[in-house]
């Protein structure tokens, strides 16, 4: 039985996979995204690899992980910002159309104001996981997965989100 590695065999491994394939996986990144987003993805991944020591348990099949990781990590961001570029566009489009009502543009862009204040006083958990569902369109399900809770917390988290936000603007009316 093979013993555990100590703290410097670790490093050691970790820095002869990071030579060997991150030149490679951000060469592999900039063909969907730009040089220092793909440095920065990649890195990301490599920190998460590391985090999770993943590399001492994928050795067969580490290259694979890592390309699949760098591709899904690129993916989410250019999502990221297709959803980013959606939401701007939506609020472009309602200022448009507000301009033209300057009386209730005025009083809708203070309502808008404290919806998003409340969202920055919802507790960090809550606020990404209300963010992730009602700015980027994501699914309970998604979010659940993505950030390891369960459905039900994801559901009960946007329960509390959307109870503050409304008490909140009850207030302000």
């Amino acid at each position: 039985m093979n013993e555990p590695l100590n703290d410097q065999e670790l490093q050691d491994k970790f820095r002869a996979l990071y030579d060997k394939h991150a030149e490679l996986l951000v060469f592999y990144a900039c063909k969907f995204v730009d040089k220092a987003i793909a440095e920065d993805l990649v890195q990301d991944v490599f920190l998460n690899v590391w985090d999770k020591r993943s590399f001492l348990v994928w050795s067969a099949n580490l290259s694979t992980y890592l390309y699949n990781a760098v591709q899904n990590a690129c993916l989410n961001h250019l999502k990221h910002l297709e959803v980013k570029r959606r939401v701007l566009t939506k609020l472009k489009i309602e200022e448009l159309y507000f301009t033209d009502h300057s009386v209730s543009f005025w009083q809708e862009n203070k309502n808008l104001q404290s919806i998003y204040r409340e969202i920055d006083n919802l507790p960090e958990k809550c606020r990404k996981i209300f963010t992730m569902s009602y700015f980027e369109e994501r699914k309970s399900s998604e979010i659940a997965t993505t950030l390891n809770i369960s459905k039900r917390t994801v559901e009960t988290q946007l329960y509390k989100a959307l109870k503050q936000i409304r008490a909140a603007l009850n207030v302000f009316r």
